[in-house]
């Protein structure tokens, strides 16, 4: 046999449980080249053969299997041999890798399907053989020293005093000898010491070394009088970090396949999120499982087929998933519908109907069970547990298997009550406990008021828990109710959607034709009234001008001619002064509306001197208005009155007024008129 060779043994988990003394684990050791052992044993076995081995590394693929919890693996790794390495092979500084795809880097041709437990624990022994993985930290640099009483001081009778103080001398000695021992050995160490009258009840010594460091200087001691306990402190916070991270990458998953040419697939994890949505081209099988496997365990591979496909049954018996398949087969709208709401809420893009029918496949089997997870973490909740005091996926995954969660709580509740502390440090509390005990009465009186509470709380907790009962069967009589109404409700929710879609089609018909109604009757009342007037035209009683809705739109009509008569709508002051030079130039009339006010007209005939008047529109056409025809003669008289008007203030531009001038011609015509009569008077007389 080879002794100056490294021994490696490898473990994988056979059987698990809550409690380590559940535990059933596959060991494989390899010495050298070597494999000297392959068996099962109890946890117990296990680490009595690491210290009768003494192997240089304890290889695992998960460092989680060594206890199922933090709790045991801290447990479990305290009663390690020194010297012994935790590695675990598959994990490096980057991520975690497939066991297999590592022994096939390594070497070795391993046989297709799950690996047994025993061939495992082999494969894991021979990776760290060769160097595989990645040591986990165990042990923080720091080991705890616990000096106390080896007997509670009630002996010695009326000598009881003097007893105490004795113990208490001889707990302070060996505090001192183990400090001279530190410092001689330049180890730093703090100390915690718990004072008493005549010397040192307890002592609390944290040396920041490794255990190996302490061998031969400070043992484990269980005297008489003394007891000392070294103990090395676990590296909670690294194993908690490693499991954690491990517990990420082996996240629990909802896979949406949808096979063809183009494969598309959908990953949500089993809070609904989505994990990654994608679909590629000639992806066959293999292809999709070891995409599926780098991202986390699988437990169900859903399809949009009530009818599942061949590749989706496949690919999920090779992931050990279950199927999901709908009541029907999803209709494109659904599909359309589940889709965009999941990209507006995760901010995802669905390319393509291979994505979409994936993903909503993914999101119709994730609201199967959504409500029944929701369900146990509301009662987890209610309980005081929360996903940081458990590892609530292990329980969401009992929920796709079908487990109630009556049996889950019960199951979770049984967990909780079996992680009790290590029976040593059930006795230094209970010694601690003692010693306060008898330095403070009234920590006596409160501890028999806490017990009292306590089992006032236990009653009510059973009350609690009969009632959680109750409701748990009213659960299941009320869910079988509403599973013989859902059988009901999906007969005629087809018949439900036609006769909803069609009355949605009435209304908006019905509100068409109201609006067509409207817009009838007002061409019609236009038409009929238009159609009264056309004979007043045709007559010559009614004439049709040009008409504008505001006097600015004078500028933009086409073909304006000398002296054209206008109707205007609507009109102000100021707008007209912008267009008075044009209205003038040409010579234009306005027509106004009757309601147009009196006052604002005299305005516009005696200061702007430009001819309008008022006149009814009985036409009811946009670009045209049809007046009566004596507008005509009504803008003539208006007309001479404007001129007027204008030759007034052009003479009065010049010095004279209209007055003036007419006084002007009735003197000339005078002067010329008593000429004439003078040549009368002189001509001469002729007699016959």
């Amino acid at each position: 046999m080879e002794y100056n060779v490294p021994t490696y043994l490898g473990v994988d988990v056979a059987k698990s449980g809550s409690k380590l003394s559940e535990f059933i684990y596959s060991i494989a050791v390899l010495r050298g080249r070597t494999l000297v052992k392959v068996d099962e044993v109890t946890a117990s076995r296990l680490l009595r053969m690491l210290w009768e081995l003494k192997p240089e590394v304890l290889a695992v693929d998960n460092v989680l299997e060594l206890g199922g919890s933090i709790r045991n693996v801290s447990n479990f790794v305290k009663l390690l041999p020194p010297g012994v390495k935790v590695v675990q092979v598959n994990v490096d500084e980057k991520s975690l890798k497939d066991l297999r795809m590592l022994a096939k880097e390594a070497g070795l041709e391993l046989p297709h399907g799950k690996l047994d437990s025993k061939l495992s624990a082999a494969v894991i022994a021979f990776l760290a053989s060769k160097g595989f993985g990645k040591e986990v930290e165990v042990f923080s640099k720091k080991v705890k020293i616990h000096v106390y009483r080896g007997r509670s001081g009630r002996a010695g009778g009326s000598s009881a005093n003097r007893f105490k103080r004795n113990l208490r001398a001889s707990v302070a000695q060996v505090v001192k000898k183990i400090e001279e021992v530190l410092k001689s050995n330049s180890i730093e160490y703090d100390i915690t010491l718990r004072r008493s009258r005549g010397g040192i009840e307890s002592a609390v010594i944290t040396a920041y070394c490794d255990r190996e460091k302490l061998y031969g200087l400070v043992r484990n001691t269980v005297g008489r009088d003394v007891v000392v306990r070294v103990k090395p402190v676990v590296n909670i916070t690294s194993i908690k970090h490693l499991i954690l991270s491990q517990e990420q990458e082996q996240r629990h998953l909802i896979v949406g396949l949808d096979p063809g040419i183009e494969v598309g697939l959908a990953v949500l994890d089993l809070n609904g999120r989505v994990v990654t949505l994608n679909s590629a081209r000639g992806l066959d099988k293999e292809d999709v499982i070891s995409i599926l496997r780098n991202l986390g365990k699988v437990v169900i591979v859903a399809t949009d087929k009530h009818q599942p496909p061949e590749f989706v049954r496949r690919v999920a018996a090779s992931l050990g998933a279950r199927v999901y398949t709908p009541e029907r087969d999803l209709a494109a709208y659904e599909k359309e519908s589940i889709s965009r709401e999941y990209a507006e809420l995760y901010g995802i893009e669905v390319k393509d109907t291979h994505m979409r029918d994936s993903l909503a496949a993914a999101v119709e089997a994730y609201r199967s069970i959504e409500g029944k997870m929701k369900e146990l973490e509301g009662k987890l909740a209610e309980m005081g547990l929360d996903r940081a005091s458990i590892n609530l996926d292990r329980y969401l995954v009992k929920i796709v298997d079908g487990v109630p969660i009556a049996t889950i709580i019960e199951e979770i509740i049984a967990e909780a009550l079996s992680s009790e502390e290590p029976s040593e440090r059930v006795l230094e509390v209970v010694h601690e406990a003692r010693a306060l005990a008898e330095s403070n009465e009234f920590m006596k009186k409160r501890i028999r008021e806490l017990e009292k509470t306590i089992e006032s709380l236990e009653t009510e907790r059973q009350q609690l828990l009969n009632k959680l009962r109750n409701l748990e069967a009213e659960l299941s009589r009320l869910r079988a109710m509403m599973e013989t109404e859902l059988v009901n409700i999906s007969k005629s929710i087809l018949k439900d959607r036609k006769v909803y879609e069609l009355t949605q089609r009435l209304v908006n018909v019905v509100r068409d034709l109201d609006n067509l109604r409207a817009e009838y009757e007002g061409v019609k009342e236009r038409y009929l009234k238009l159609a009264s007037v056309l004979p007043g035209v045709a007559e010559g009683k009614l004439i049709v001008v040009r008409k504008v809705s505001t006097v600015e739109q004078l500028e933009s009509l086409e073909n304006l001619k000398q002296g054209e008569v206008i109707f205007v709508e609507s009109l102000t002051l100021s707008s007209l002064e912008k267009v008075a030079p044009l209205v003038e130039k040409l010579g234009i009339g306005l027509i106004l509306p009757n309601n147009f006010p009196d006052d604002t007209l005299s305005k516009i005939v005696d200061e702007l001197a430009i001819p309008a008047i008022k006149e009814a529109d009985y036409g009811t056409l946009d670009r045209v208005a049809i007046v009566s025809s004596e507008v005509n003669i009504k803008m003539a008289e208006i007309r001479k009155k404007t001129d007027e008007i204008r030759r007034s203030r052009e003479l009065r531009k010049r010095g004279l007024s209209l007055n003036d001038l007419e006084e002007i011609i009735r003197e000339y015509r005078e002067l010329r008129k008593k000429p004439e009569r003078t040549e009368e008077r002189s001509q001469p007389q002729v007699i016959d």
